[in-house]
């Protein structure tokens, strides 16, 4: 059942408000502050959070979509913005930039910092040498499960966690002007779809494959294929012609992308992913540090808000594929043992490049995180019982017309633990 609420009032204790004013401390070394006001807690009240808004200057943030309005991927963009508009009783409203209109992705972070936008979404990968911390973590997303509803939560969950663990990528951020609110959101597991079925080494072998990252090259290798870059725009006609065999994609991007049609051949692994390299959602620095400290908390915890448009989003873009798959006479097939051996292997190397590297200040500890954070996460999900975990994609369809399933225990485990709430302004 798709919950309505965008936050309930969890407990009495959890919507006390702390009015001891802060006089905009900072613990950042590039000055993160605030402009003081009291201190709301999670899980507050709408009403609560009105009340310490009160006195605020309204406020108007111009926003960035990924996509048109009113489109799958924009919608993560426009619920946050309008439960935020909701939440803080109009003190903070937003303008819309659909379609990348601002900046295109690679120049987000520069259009944050200079003042043409106020939010939007930054992707590390694609300026890894500006983000080497962010990159360092990106490096390390495979980990998980690859099934359906699992990479959704998991997924995310590991990716908080060591955001939380290290905080380079906060520190890289503040650096170029901008303050990272959620450090990663993805869309679903990246896998190959080609043009033809092959789950051995042998099938695969000489097979070129588009892939989108420098991780992505490294296994596309292991497997004996051959990496290319091919933009994102050319990759139907790129298949369809044979310019290239496979292209690594998450559902999302294969859906959208209007190319499963030529190649509906996916090969994947149940418990052994790929690089799945997601965005980050960022605020000027100069622009956050105006606002009241709740209205950074505001800001942060309608978060939840985003994820569920996201996760929402890319089930049903899952939903498409899967379809989409389907009717073009593909599948959904596993990898052979030596297929998969050979992806943990790459794997094996990358984990030890980003331990002994210097990306971040220590690398070791990051890797350990993330490791420890697999098992965790996929445990927590387990025990917080969510319907659809262990789904397959040849039963997705029919987990997908029972509804999206509540997912507010899974947010406030990330809230309440070290994924989130380690992070959260205070």
């Amino acid at each position: 059942m798709v919950r309505t609420t965008l936050r309930p009032q969890l407990t009495a204790a959890l919507g006390v408000l702390a009015m001891a004013v802060l006089a905009g401390c900072s613990d950042s070394p590039s000055g993160e502050t605030n402009a003081g006001g009291a201190s709301v807690e999670y899980g507050a009240s709408k009403a609560e959070y009105a009340e310490a808004l009160g006195d605020m200057d309204a406020v108007e943030l111009v926003i960035q979509s990924t996509g048109p309005k009113g489109s799958a991927t924009g919608r993560r963009f426009e619920d946050y913005a309008a439960a935020v508009e909701e939440w803080s009783d109009g003190k903070i409203t937003f303008e819309f930039v659909y379609s990348n209109g601002a900046a295109p992705p690679d120049e987000v972070y520069a259009a944050l910092a200079d003042g043409r936008l106020d939010v939007g979404s930054v992707m590390p990968s694609l300026t890894p040498d500006e983000f080497p911390a962010a990159t360092a973590i990106n490096d390390l997303s495979h980990l998980g499960s690859q099934l359906p509803v699992d990479w959704m939560l998991q997924w995310h969950g590991i990716m908080f966690e060591m955001a939380a663990a290290v905080d380079d990528a906060d520190r890289e951020f503040e650096e170029h002007g901008i303050k990272l609110l959620l450090p990663a959101f993805g869309s679903g597991a990246y896998m190959p779809y080609c043009t033809e079925p092959g789950t051995s080494k042998a099938a695969l072998k000489g097979r070129g494959v588009a892939a989108q990252s420098r991780v992505q090259n490294k296994e596309a290798e292991a497997m004996g294929m051959n990496p290319t870059s091919i933009n994102y725009a050319e990759m139907y006609e790129g298949l369809q012609r044979g310019v290239v065999d496979c292209a690594f994609s998450t559902v999302t991007g294969a859906a959208l992308g209007g190319f499963i049609e030529a190649a509906p051949q996916v090969g994947f692994d149940a418990e052994h992913g790929f690089n799945s390299p997601g965005g980050t959602i960022a605020i000027s620095l100069a622009r956050w540090n105006e606002l009241p400290l709740a209205a950074q908390q505001l800001l942060y915890d309608r978060l939840d808000v985003l994820l569920q448009a996201n996760f929402e989003g890319a089930w049903e873009n899952t939903l498409a594929a899967v379809q989409a798959v389907q009717e073009s006479g593909g599948t959904f097939q596993e990898f052979d043992d030596e297929v998969v051996e050979s992806l943990v292997t790459v794997h094996e190397q990358v984990e030890k490049q980003v331990a002994d590297g210097d990306a971040v200040s220590d690398g070791e500890r990051l890797v350990e995180v993330a490791k420890q954070a697999e098992t965790d996460w996929a445990e927590r999900i387990e025990e917080l019982g969510i319907d659809g975990v262990g789904t397959s994609y040849a039963d997705f369809a029919q987990w997908y017309a029972g509804g999206t399933p509540d997912l507010q225990p899974y947010f406030d485990a990330l809230w309440d633990g070290t994924a989130m709430g380690e992070r959260r302004p205070s």
